[in-house]
């Protein structure tokens, strides 16, 4: 049901107490001004959400009654009313801002219309106004978390190819975000004004996929009851998403191909040749070489595809990024769940940096959302996370250390235990340590006296 706020303004008293009686009994709230000088007094005091009032009328007019409220709030829907003589004046009030006008005399009913259809357009300007800055804020670039070298260099990359039309390829394992990447990039390029289509290549069988993808003409196969736009269509002159590329079938493949090289197909059932002008952003978990070599991706579509290639970096490989991004969402789940967490204690810190994160950040913020919802104070502690001890024992969190029957020396295995530990931190001393638990001391002495070497040391000093 549509609501608001409604000031009636008209020095006839008739007029104005029906308009006023009508409106209170659809349910809005409503106040009433007997000139345009009364009328701007009740603006500086209220937010309204539309004025209805007549042009003509001692003193203060209603052009000068409209301008100040759109002065004091631009959104704020104005219907003017006038009589016979003067529409001119109503005419030049639209220029002014005025959403409609009506002649007198009128009836109550083609008001209230006009009214409420006002209402709804300002309720989708709104809308879309948040729906835009909503857009804006999940896909800049700059609000992406992560401070690790990696993935500086994938943002910095990012940055310098999203403005061009070459086709992207996003490569990376399942939840590290390549579709908030492929977002990020179309909302940066010249086409962001346009759509933004997504679609999942393995979620449908291929003959719907072929359908979501050209459309369909009704009657084109047993059940297609009406004409359907396809997904290629939708997104001319913008950008369309295919994820999960690597699970498109050979034939869909090929005529996916000719649209990338023709920029035309035809819709299913259809024999009408339709132009599109999009950009193919693609992404997969596959390893495409591989599946291309192995007969199972067309090699054409591959290098149409893979113009430039971004591989997304795992989790485990970022670990740097870990503190970051469960801080964001202990905030974010803290907020949506109405609950006084703040913290997040060195323990349960420490566990979140050592598991490996085989579900990469999709699997850290599912498993905030549960340490948030477990919490019973307003620090997550430990044992708030007690639900990933079974999966530290899959995580390959312990290292594989074998004692072979002709024995081993102790430095020896200290030195393998020290090297497995460091691999599983990405080379991070410091996590290392405090998995081991020695001091950061104690471990670039280790690091020394075994002579060990990484060349990611080499880069950050």
């Amino acid at each position: 049901m549509i609501s608001g706020r409604i000031l009636v303004v008209d020095d006839n008293v008739s007029l104005r107490e029906s308009l006023v009686a009508v409106f209170l009994a659809e349910g809005f709230i409503v106040d009433q001004a007997e000139d345009g000088g009364m009328a701007i007094g009740k603006l500086g005091l209220n937010n309204y959400d539309v004025v209805v009032t007549d042009i003509k009328m001692p003193k203060i007019g209603g052009i000068d009654v409209l301008k100040e409220a759109k002065k004091l709030n631009p959104s704020t829907v104005v219907v003017m009313m006038t009589g016979y003589g003067t529409v001119e004046s109503a005419v030049e009030a639209m220029k002014f801002g005025a959403y409609d006008y009506l002649q007198k005399p009128f009836s109550i009913e083609e008001m209230k219309l006009r009214v409420v259809n006002g209402l709804k357009m300002r309720h989708y300007e709104h809308e879309l106004t948040y729906l835009r800055g909503e857009r804006n804020i999940i896909y800049h670039f700059d609000n992406f978390i992560g401070e690790s070298p990696s993935i500086k260099k994938v943002f910095a990359t990012l940055k310098k190819v999203s403005r061009s039309n070459a086709s992207i390829m996003i490569t990376g394992e399942t939840g590290t975000g390549k579709e908030l990447v492929a977002g990020a990039i179309h909302y940066s390029s010249q086409r962001s004004t346009g759509s933004f289509v997504k679609v999942n290549c393995a979620a449908l069988h291929d003959n719907l996929l072929e359908s979501e993808l050209f459309g369909h003409e009704k009657g084109a196969y047993t059940g297609a009851v009406k004409q359907r736009i396809g997904r290629f269509e939708q997104a001319h002159r913008g950008t369309l998403f295919l994820d999960e590329i690597g699970d498109m079938s050979l034939s869909t493949q090929a005529k996916v191909l000719r649209v990338i090289q023709e920029k035309e197909f035809e819709r299913l059932g259809g024999d009408r040749t339709i132009k599109v002008d999009v950009r193919i952003l693609s992404a997969t978990n596959k390893d495409l070489p591989q599946e291309v070599q192995s007969k199972a991706f067309r090699e054409d579509l591959y290098f149409r595809l893979n113009v430039i290639t971004i591989r997304i970096p795992a989790l485990r490989e970022r670990k740097e990024d870990i503190p970051l991004l469960a801080d964001y969402f202990l905030r974010k789940f803290a907020g949506d769940l109405k609950k006084n967490v703040r913290l997040i204690s060195p323990g349960a810190m420490s566990l979140l940096k050592r598991y490996q994160w085989p579900g990469n950040v999709r699997e850290l913020e599912n498993c905030l959302e549960r340490a948030v919802l477990m919490c019973e104070g307003n620090e997550i502690k430990r044992e708030d996370l007690s639900f990933m001890e079974d999966m530290e024992v899959t995580s390959g969190d312990t290292p594989d250390i074998k004692i072979p029957p002709s024995g081993i020396l102790l430095k020896d295995m200290e030195k393998s235990l020290v090297v497995e530990t460091l691999k599983m931190c990405n080379w991070i001393q410091k996590d290392a340590a405090e998995m081991l638990g020695i001091s950061k001391r104690v471990m670039n002495y280790k690091v020394k006296q075994y002579h060990l070497s990484n060349p990611r040391w080499i880069k950050n000093k």
